[in-house]
């Protein structure tokens, strides 16, 4: 895969963002067709990229420097659309799931880009506009021609909290749909793993730590299924190696648990010429723990993932 591919998620997922910004409109503006045009190509588009070079897709999210508020759905769907290959979700399931990603949060992302730079508490008023932008959003749907009751459903839920304090309904358990747990699980994913002005990005093996003490049972398989999807460390992640080197995720494989590593700098930190291949099988090569980079690397963390 050449840098300039098309497919090369590092340039093909932030392109995404001009066709998420005209479907919002064309939905809001109630133009049904080209919404339902709009929302398929973009479905597809993703799709293709994903499984076109799943690793790189993952390193892309994980590398990512891109600052638009709609890379979140776009990065959420690609976790979505991976963990619903592990979890067994397919057919008109699996298009209402990725449909209800995408467009989950189409009245709130303006405000979302106030929210990311905000390093105090929400005034009354700003809460109240997020608690109220899941109806909102599937209100709108609804009036551009979406009625797909599964897909709505989860757009509508997709901030519902198992332990009843959610919004905007407050509902718990089994109230809440399957789907707009995996919407929840990846936007707080993808939220979590992004730099904000009131806090630094978190691991992604801590992103989702919170649920680890869920009790129900949707739950915990769904944390298996995208723990097998996108790896315990998943690509582009820093880790640390038993041999104290600086290393980065390469790849992941459901046919095993341990990831595929480069090691980009030696254990006094500094930079490698180039990647060295290790071995996280063997004792001396192993993951050892999360890890930050020194420095910057000296290799082109883009074209490491070319054919990853």
């Amino acid at each position: 895969m050449a840098k300039s591919s098309a497919l090369d998620p590092f340039d093909a997922l932030g392109a995404l963002i001009p066709a998420l910004t005209d479907l919002y409109s064309a939905v809001k503006a109630k133009k049904s067709d080209r919404a339902h045009q709009l929302a398929e190509k973009i479905v597809a588009r993703i799709y293709e990229i994903t499984d076109h070079n799943h690793n790189a897709a993952l390193a892309a999210i994980h590398l990512s420097k891109e600052q638009s508020p709609l890379k979140q759905p776009i990065y959420s769907a690609v976790i979505a659309h991976l963990l619903s290959i592990q979890h067994g979700i397919e057919g008109s399931t699996k298009e209402s799931l990725m449909l209800a990603t995408l467009l989950a949060n189409l009245t709130f992302y303006e405000f979302q880009v106030l929210l990311n730079t905000m390093d105090g508490k929400l005034t009354d008023a700003q809460r109240a506009k997020l608690h109220k932008h899941p109806l909102e959003a599937s209100q709108k749907l609804e009036a551009a021609g979406f009625l797909d009751p599964t897909m709505i459903k989860a757009v509508r839920q997709h901030h519902e909290r198992l332990d009843g304090k959610g919004y905007p309904n407050r509902l718990k358990g089994n109230e809440i749909s399957t789907l707009a747990l995996i919407i929840s699980i990846c936007e707080t994913y993808t939220a979590r793993i992004d730099n904000r002005a009131y806090r630094k990005p978190v691991h992604p093996r801590e992103a989702l730590s919170h649920l680890l003490h869920e009790d129900d049972q949707r739950v915990k398989e769904l944390l298996i299924s995208l723990a097998k999807a996108i790896g315990i460390y998943p690509p582009g992640t820093w880790v640390k190696l038993a041999n104290q080197e600086i290393a980065i995720v390469k790849g992941v494989s459901s046919a095993s648990p341990v990831p595929k590593v480069t090691a980009l700098f030696d254990p006094q930190g500094n930079a490698y010429l180039g990647p060295m291949e290790r071995d996280a099988k063997q004792p001396n090569q192993k993951i050892i723990g999360s890890a930050a980079p020194p420095k910057h690397p000296s290799v082109d963390l883009q074209m490491l993932y070319e054919g990853a």
